[in-house]
């Protein structure tokens, strides 16, 4: 199936949806897209060297662990 036909086959089963269907489907873009943000803000500190190494994180909570 191409692109094409798979966004028309999508839209369908969209609009077939009921309430409550529609709801579930608007929260999960809602949770992917602030995901999606938090993952690019993430990424962004990683490039700017904001993040400290794993190796000194655990030699710093190593008693506890």
């Amino acid at each position: 199936m191409n692109l094409e036909s798979r966004k028309y086959h999508l839209i369908e089963r969209v609009m077939s949806f009921n309430e409550q269907e529609l709801d579930r489907l608007e929260s999960l873009v809602e949770e992917e897209s602030e995901l999606s943000i938090s993952l690019d803000r993430a990424l962004k500190q990683v490039e700017e060297g904001k993040v400290t190494p794993h190796n000194e994180v655990r030699k710093k909570y190593e008693k506890w662990l």
